[in-house]
This record gives structure tokens, C-alpha cells and sequence, in this order.
């Protein structure tokens, strides 16, 4: 009677008892497992889907978020009724106005006005100063009589701009946070002392950081 051959045995049945089996080498490309766990979704079935990849990359798992399809009124006065809306002013559209500003030389005209030009003598130089320089290079005057002419005009001219009273819009943006009264007594009383006098009497005023309730009721009780 033949006897059946035993079974051919493994690589790792063959190992000896006290030699540790290698571990199994996970491949990259194998995503963890929370990461899968967390791209999983829940339709409405209840069923959990994953997502395949094309869909993750895409952006294509997001939520869409709800679209506002309520009918947009172009024309809307925004809580203001439309008889009390001031059309142009309060939208500011630039067109409302447009064929009512008059031809371009008065257009030039408000635009200069606006800039606060110089006035009498002093307006005078300056609009004879190139004037002025031109007619010397053209009868060949020399460079230094040229040079000592502008800075003649620069002298004169910077005098009688400093010699000028202040405006509001030449003091610190803190001065319009003041009381209106007391700020425009202030000014006017800036324009009248010396700088050295005003700021001795008020110069405490320029110090921002602390109210001046004081100086501010003297100051409106000027006359």
C-alpha cells in the first residue's frame, strides 16, 4: 500500500519558533484611515458613500450654500421713500448732472476757483513769473540775474502765504472733534495773537490725549 506524500511546507511554517514574522509594508499611496473616515457622507438613504477621488479634487463634495432668488429692484431707494430720495446727490451717479455744467471754460474756471488760488499782488507774480523767465532767455539775460530773480519771487511769495490767517483745514483732524463755537473763537484768536503768545495762553490745547473742558469754556466765552 503506497503511502500518501505529505504536504509541501510553507517558507514560514519552515521558520524556527523564536524568529519573529517581517511586518506587512503598507504602500503609500494608501490613504490613513481617519482621512477616509472623515470624507465620508451620509445621503439621504442613510447610506454612507465615499466620495471617489475625481469628486474630492474637483470640489464637487461641497455643500452648495442656499441662492438668494428673490427679485433684485435695480431701482431701490435703500429705506429711503422715493419722494424724500434726492436723485444724483444721494447715489452719487456721476451722469445725473451731465449737460448742466456749462461749457468748458467755466468748467475750468469753478475747478481754479476751488484750489483757492492766490489773490492781489501776490497773484499778480505769479502769473508774471514765467512770463518773466522767458522774456529773459530770450534777450539772453545772465543764468545769475535769473536765478537771484526766482529766488526773489520764492521770498516774497512764501512771506505773503504765511502772512495769511488759517483756515480750519490747516490745524490737526483733532480740532474738528471740538466744539464748533470754541473751535472757530480758537481760530480766529490764533489768527489775531502771535504764535508765541497763543501757544503760551492755550498750548495746552494741542495735547489731544486729555479733554480741556477749561480751555474750551474760555474760549467760547471770547468775544
Amino acid at each position: 500500500m503506497a503511502i500518501p506524500s505529505p504536504l509541501p511546507i510553507s517558507a514560514a511554517d519552515s521558520s524556527p519558533p523564536g524568529l519573529a514574522i517581517a511586518p506587512v509594508r503598507v504602500p503609500r499611496s494608501m490613504p490613513p484611515l481617519d482621512l477616509l473616515a472623515s470624507r465620508l457622507l451620509i445621503n439621504s438613504s442613510g447610506r454612507r458613500n465615499v466620495p471617489s477621488s475625481w469628486k474630492l479634487r474637483a470640489g464637487l463634495t461641497a455643500i452648495e450654500p442656499d441662492l438668494n432668488e428673490d427679485k433684485y429692484d435695480r431701482w431701490r431707494t435703500n429705506g429711503v421713500s422715493p419722494e424724500d430720495f434726492k436723485y444724483g446727490e444721494y447715489d452719487g451717479h456721476h451722469t445725473y448732472y451731465e449737460g448742466n455744467e456749462g461749457n468748458f471754460l467755466e468748467s475750468v474756471a469753478k475747478e481754479y476757483e476751488a484750489a483757492g488760488p492766490p489773490t492781489g499782488f501776490q497773484g499778480l507774480i505769479s502769473w508774471l513769473f514765467l512770463p518773466a523767465i522767458f522774456t529773459g532767455l530770450a534777450f539772453h539775460v545772465p543764468g545769475e540775474y535769473l536765478y537771484i530773480a526766482a529766488a526773489a519771487f520764492t521770498v516774497v511769495f512764501c512771506a505773503i502765504e504765511i502772512g495769511k490767517p488759517d483756515q480750519p483745514h490747516n490745524f490737526e483732524p483733532e480740532i474738528y472733534n471740538m466744539d464748533r463755537e470754541a473751535r472757530d473763537k480758537m481760530i480766529k484768536t490764533y489768527n489775531t495773537m502771535d504764535v508765541w503768545d497763543f501757544n503760551e495762553k492755550y498750548g495746552e490745547l494741542w495735547d489731544f490725549t486729555v479733554p480741556h473742558e477749561d480751555i474750551i469754556k474760555q474760549l467760547k466765552s471770547l468775544d
